[in-house]
Formats: C-alpha cells, structure tokens, sequence
C-alpha cells in the first residue's frame, strides 16, 4: 500500500466524558507536516480496550498538525495509556524537526557552578562510587545537595543510577544530544550513543562522540555486547516497548543493567494537570507507563529481576510547563523563566516531595532498573 491510499482520521471532542466519536475519514492532507496515522483503540500489551482518557489534544510544543486523544487500557493489572491515533512508523520523524533534547547543553561557567560542580562530583562520589580525583573538600561538599529539593534525584539520573563498579561499555539509547554520553565517558565509561535523528547524530560526533543512527535492531549488535543499557524518556517514543526492552535484554551482559526513566501518569501533577500535564507529549509520546504498565511490559520482554520506584526530579519543570499548557496552550523550553517562576517550581518540587512520603508513586517519572542475571538459571 503506497503513503497516497492511507487515510487521516479525524477525532470529535466529547461533550459527556464518553469515548471520542470518529467523524469519519477524509482523504490525506496535502500539508507535507501532518502526520499520518491509524485508530488504536487496544492496548498494545494486553490487547483490552482502551476508554478515552484526554482527548481533542493538540501539539504543544511544535506547529506539527493534528488531534490527538490518548486512551487507558481498560484492564487495571496493566493500566497503559496510549496515543490515539497512532502515527505510521515512517511518518514519525515528522514530529521531531526541532524537539528539545536534541540541543546541546553547554557547561556554565563561573563561581557558581564550579561550585555546583564540586557538590556533583563529591556526592557521586559518595553515593555511587565514582572517586577518582574527588578531593576530601569535594566529598563533604557532596552532602550539600541533600539540602536542595529534588537536587539529589537530579544528579543521580545524571549517570542513570550507576555505579561506578559497573564501568564498562554502555549504549544510551534515544541519546539525543549526547549530554549522557558525555558525561559517563568523563567518569571512566566507555560510552556511545544511539538515535534514529540524523541531525542528532551529527552534532554528536562533531563533538566527537561515539554515535550511531538508527533503532537498536539496526545495528545488529552481538549478544552481550554491553555492561549497561540506558534509555532516558526513551521508551515513551517507541510503539513497540516490549521488543525493544527483549533486544536490550540481549545485547546486555550477564549481570548488566538495562535502566529506563519515563514519565509516571499516576504522577501528582497529571492528577493536579490533567490534559494540560506536559508529560503527555502528543504526538511525540505513544506510550505512557505507571508501575503497572511498566511491570506488564517488563516481564513481558522476559525480565525476572528489577525494580520500580518514582521520583520527583523534574517535577520543578513539569509544573511551569503544565501550568504555561493550561494558561496558554503552550509551552516554550527555551523561554527563559523568571525568579518568581523558579521559586514556584521549586516549592511545587517540595510539595511532590513531601506527598512521596505518604504516596511513593506519585513522582513525576518512573525509573525501572532491570538486571540481566548472571546465568541462565537465574533467568
């Protein structure tokens, strides 16, 4: 079937919280940005039907055209949520011309964030291993994070709960603009990057990083090839998560880790944001988890031995951009914020905090570690 014979289904808003009626279908758009897609009313791991959960969505981040809605799968053991309709695996790209997470981030400079850097290098020394060149300043220094809200979750993604016992090779899947390589290479890891934009992949190895384009199953990598596998808000972006967690599985040695961090819809702030939740991502995100739906997936993929937990590490950004989503439709990134903005982050990053106590899965982003085990008997 060739692109012309595809159809483009256009979604009604609901005026009663009943499932979205399908207006019917048109004939494709001629706008070279839509993007393509199928209705996808079951859910991709159980295949029970999904009801509509937030729907008449449309992108707000990008001018890409459309409506999206995202269903829940009605099966509470399994619980995902997903985009509907689906874009057509070729037409993804057209969602991601100039996604954030492909921009360099450049170090600071000054005072200040020598000083910051300190912090990082003392507490990922104490915390996780990672000594080598840390001074005795730099490691009492380390426990100051402990006293910024959400600052210790932020520097324990930076090298995806690793520690530095494992150093070996690692592959960062969906490694958009390479700050994770980078920053597990300059701890002693031999690290390379994977992402199916080329522009992404160029601007990496420009820098001098070991990056290569494509999925996973292109490259045809060797089983046991890799000490550690991480996808950072990767998993959300792939509409087929059991088989890509399957191949990471594979190519991981015995013993490695395969660590995955992505938003979390029991999260307090889509309770609080609803529709408006930036997380939510359409169309980028085809599939979001909660610790049901991630647990499904996993053991899904064959996985014994892992472990759920949720965080609250971006909570401070998922509130500015979720409440500029509900005030105005959207949200800009790289709007620069203000003091007063960044104060309301971070006492809505302190409230997340304290509701963890009481609530552990109400952080705004899951972290699923899984572990390969060390011999075919302890899988």
């Amino acid at each position: 079937m060739n692109k012309t014979q595809y159809k483009r289904w256009v979604v009604a808003l609901p005026t009663n919280g009943a499932d979205s009626a399908v207006r019917g279908l048109e004939p494709a758009a001629t706008d070279p940005k839509e993007i393509l897609a199928h209705p996808q009313r079951s859910c991709r791991l159980c295949g029970a039907h999904g009801s509509v959960l937030h729907s008449g969505l449309a992108d707000r981040q990008s001018p890409v055209p459309g409506v999206w809605s995202f269903r829940r799968c009605v099966n509470r053991q399994c619980d995902l949520t997903w985009l509907d309709p689906l874009p057509l695996e070729q037409e993804l790209a057209k969602a991601y011309g100039d996604y954030y997470t492909h921009e360099r981030r450049d170090a600071t400079a000054g005072l200040f964030a020598r000083a910051m850097n300190t912090m990082k290098s003392g507490y990922l020394a104490s915390r996780f291993g990672y000594r080598e060149g840390v001074g005795a300043l730099a490691r009492i220094a380390g426990w100051a994070p402990w006293l910024y809200p959400g600052r210790p979750p932020e520097l324990d993604l930076s090298v995806m709960w690793l520690e530095a016992a494992r150093t070996g090779r690692l592959l960062d899947i969906g490694a958009g603009s390479g700050w994770l390589v980078e920053n597990m290479n300059a701890l002693g890891w031999n690290a390379q990057g994977l992402d199916v934009d080329p522009v992404a992949v160029s601007n990496a190895r420009e820098r001098g990083l070991n990056f290569h384009q494509g999925s996973v199953a292109d490259q045809h990598y060797s089983e046991a090839t890799f000490d550690a596998v991480t996808l950072c808000h990767s998993i959300e972006h792939v509409s087929d998560p059991v088989a890509l967690v399957t191949e990471c599985l594979r190519i991981v040695k015995p013993g490695g880790q395969v660590i995955m961090v992505t938003p979390n819809t029991d999260s307090l702030g889509h309770r609080v944001f609803g529709r408006a939740w930036f997380p939510l991502d359409p169309p980028r995100h085809l599939l979001l988890f909660n610790r049901r739906s991630m647990t499904s997936m996993i053991t899904s993929a064959g996985a014994g031995r892992f472990r759920i937990f949720s965080t609250c590490r971006d909570a401070n950004g998922i509130f500015l951009a979720s409440r500029a989503i509900r005030r105005y439709g959207r949200f800009d990134v790289n709007a620069p914020r203000s003091a007063l903005d960044k104060i309301a982050g971070r006492v809505a990053q302190t409230a997340e905090i304290l509701a963890l106590l009481a609530k552990p899965w109400c952080g705004e982003e899951l972290v699923a570690i899984v572990e390969k085990p060390r011999s075919a008997l302890g899988s």
